[in-house]
């Protein structure tokens, strides 16, 4: 059974913008699978010199779109996982990204053969010489991901995993009661293999199936952990030889953790609350040695706002950020009757100091502070938004490390002993 939903993924238009001498290539290990679904691929013949295309390799391109959005039991998943990937890498940043990769690892991406079926016809792909002798120069985004899945799928993701890490905007901070913090240099690969194994066995209870895969990437000074792993099944329906139909599939989800080695805390984006208590303990141990080394203590602190006032949107000692406002918070009240008062302006401060708005008492009853930042040399300003004690919001993930410097320097961010 798939692992994903085809979805959106297949549809023909997305699969004609396929170069198709790639095209060609990529379901060729497939060509039996597809012939049995009433697919026949063209023998690739040879190349135009102008479009790429091959001669005489007519691809009925409907028929070959109804077979991934009408999986069956025994289509390889790797089919639906490729396609997935290729859609969600057809863009200019993921293009720059393989060839950087690439590059990084010596591998030439942009090469001077095509893709043809070997004459052996032996179902492998094959690079052969070609009169255009083209370099890749006039690949488009969706082109590039094809030829490097035919490359190298590892190349291929290792680089959307890196992607998937950029999307999360919202973490949750743990911190460590150990002091001083252990040094830490990297998991080990048996640690990687145990927390697999936890992670399957919890993932299989809370009925997400197996096949979870922790992927560790070092970003100075941090260390950041890709969670791959299934969601709960789901049933759709689906129209087979003009009657309706189910198909049945499970989605693919990714968890980000982000490891300070020197505060020792641990930042998560996951699904849901247990998710993250169970991540937590399973880090913590096989990494660590301790179930409880990320306790979860509190890290964000709305205190300054009525400690210091305006102050504490000063930013000229953090170079990056021009300047800093207050635009929305919102109050707690205990009294009865309990509420929520939730205060929007374009400066919230210019309320408190003509007297229209005064801060609670307690601290704590403020549960949110939205502020809006103009970083140097950007168009328009940016959200931050704080929510106590362990929560931040970033209308970008990169701008995570300035703003850090920010909520540090003003005290947003509560100061704990580093050890050496």
């Amino acid at each position: 059974m798939p692992i994903i939903s085809p979805g959106k993924f297949a549809n023909p238009d997305f699969l004609i913008r396929i170069r198709k001498d790639l095209l060609l290539a990529w379901l060729d290990p497939v060509r039996d699978y597809l012939k049995r679904r009433g697919v026949a691929l063209p023998e690739p013949l040879r190349c135009g010199e102008a479009d790429g295309e091959c001669e005489a390799a007519k691809i009925d391109y409907d028929k070959l779109a109804q077979i991934f959005l009408d999986p069956t039991p025994d289509m390889p998943a790797e089919l639906l996982e490729a396609l997935y990937i290729f859609r969600e890498m057809d863009h200019d940043a993921a293009m720059d990204a393989l060839y950087e990769e690439a590059a990084r690892r010596g591998k030439k991406l942009g090469t001077e053969q095509n893709w043809y079926r070997d004459d052996a016809g032996n179902g492998g792909a094959k690079a052969l010489p070609h009169p255009a002798q083209r370099d890749g120069s006039d690949d488009s985004a969706l082109d590039t991901v094809v030829r490097a899945w035919l490359l190298d799928r590892n190349l291929v993701e290792a680089v959307h995993n890196r992607m998937e890490m950029s999307r999360p905007r919202s973490f949750q901070c743990f911190s460590t009661f150990v002091d001083p913090v252990p040094r830490f240099g990297g998991p080990e690969a048996e640690q990687l293999v145990e927390m697999e194994r936890r992670l399957n066995a919890f993932y299989a209870a809370w009925k997400r199936g197996h096949g979870a895969r922790v992927f560790p990437y070092r970003q100075e000074p941090d260390w950041v952990f890709l969670i791959r792993h299934a969601a709960p099944c789901r049933r759709e329906g689906a129209m087979e030889d003009d009657e309706p139909s189910t198909f049945y599939y499970r989605p693919l989800r990714h968890d980000v953790l982000r490891y300070d080695t020197a505060r020792g805390e641990m930042a998560v984006n996951c699904c849901g609350e247990r998710e993250r208590r169970v991540l937590l303990r399973i880090f913590g141990s096989c990494l660590f040695g301790n179930p409880d080394f990320f306790p979860g203590t509190a890290k964000y602190t709305l205190a300054p706002l009525s400690q210091t006032g305006r102050a504490s949107l000063a930013c000229v000692d953090v170079p990056g950020i021009e300047r800093v406002l207050l635009t929305e918070v919102e109050v707690q009240f205990e009294e009865e009757p309990r509420h929520r008062k939730i205060v929007k302006a374009a400066d919230v401060f210019e309320l408190v100091e003509c007297g229209r708005m005064s801060w609670p008492m307690r601290i704590e009853a403020i549960k949110r502070a939205t502020f809006q930042v103009k970083f140097w040399r950007t168009p328009r300003p940016r959200r931050l938004t704080i929510i106590p004690c362990n929560r931040a919001l970033y209308s970008r993930e990169e701008d995570s490390p300035l703003l850090e410097r920010f909520m540090q320097a003003r005290g947003f961010i509560q100061n704990r002993k580093v050890g050496q």
